[in-house]
């Protein structure tokens, strides 16, 4: 792991810093707790495939439930993104010039979630004297689960008391139900979570963009109750 950092830090020169739509989209989230002008974004990631077990897991958060169920198996997997510092790289199929196309009219969900869960770990290592985080930490939690990112999303718990993955998954997650059901619980106990560590926009502010899904057989109502 280390390794593969230090390769990625000599291609940073190719990245390209923040869209507007993008600064724009992150003020609702993290606001002024990020130097958005450091922030560089690369399409350098490359693929990495490799064997995985896929385990059931609780269709219970707007994350799981914006796709269709996955049979558990045996699988290949190659990971989309990855943070290190104040730089994201994302494979090329998965990268985008921009990933908030469209704000605030429109959102194409699940490239701002892949967005905002990436764009959280740059959070978490320009708050470290809070968060304690280092890419390394992070990178060692998917050593020590078989899925760091799973959290109780019924969960009152302070949001630095979550490991970083699942910090990054929560901040997805509001995302998400933002998004979608912007006026459930999970939606508001979720953003009162956030508030607590970020500046994150009141809901009754936000815009109601139209919200372009991955998958057709979405059922909208209730997805974040």
């Amino acid at each position: 792991m280390r390794a593969l950092l230090l390769c990625l830090l000599f291609l940073t020169a190719c990245a390209r810093p923040l869209t507007e739509n993008e600064r724009a989209f992150l003020g609702t989230l993290h606001g002024s707790s990020l130097d958005l002008d450091r922030i560089r974004l690369s399409a350098n990631l490359a693929r990495n495939p490799h064997p995985h077990t896929r385990k059931p897991r609780p269709r219970v958060t707007c994350t799981e439930r914006i796709y269709p169920e996955l049979p558990p198996g045996r699988v290949w997997v190659s990971p989309a993104a990855m943070a290190g510092f104040r730089t994201i790289w994302l494979r090329a199929d998965l990268y985008r010039e921009d990933f908030l196309a469209g704000w605030p009219k429109k959102l194409h969900l699940w490239d701002a979630m892949l967005f905002a869960h990436e764009i959280t770990h740059i959070w978490q290592w320009e708050q470290r004297e809070t968060t304690r985080y280092h890419p390394f930490k992070g990178a060692f939690e998917h050593v020590q689960s078989d899925d760091p990112y799973l959290f109780d999303p019924e969960s009152r718990a302070d949001f630095l008391a979550f490991g970083y993955e699942q910090q990054a998954a929560i901040v997805e997650e509001f995302v998400c139900c933002r998004a979608l059901d912007p006026e459930a619980p999970r939606t508001l106990r979720l953003r009162e979570m956030l508030a607590a560590v970020m500046p994150v926009a009141p809901l009754e502010r936000m815009s109601r963009p139209e919200v372009l899904v991955p998958w057709e057989g979405v059922q909208r109502k209730g997805i974040c109750s």
